[in-house]
């Protein structure tokens, strides 16, 4: 199902790819705990998007 996605979403300008690795990585950590689960999908959303990951995910 994601797929199909992966392409447009990569098409967005830097900007909207921030903005959204920002609201990903809000919803992940609202619980003031990143699980491992919830780290290594942000990585991969991250490498497909060509996006950097946030700096509270940089250190493994």
């Amino acid at each position: 199902a994601l797929d199909e996605v992966w392409e447009p979403l990569d098409a967005l300008d830097p900007l909207a790819k921030q903005v959204m690795v920002e609201a990903i990585t809000a919803a992940i950590s609202h619980d003031g705990r990143v699980s491992v689960a919830e780290a290594e999908l942000l990585r991969t959303i991250c490498g497909v998007l060509h996006c950097p990951l946030p700096p509270m995910l940089e250190r493994s």
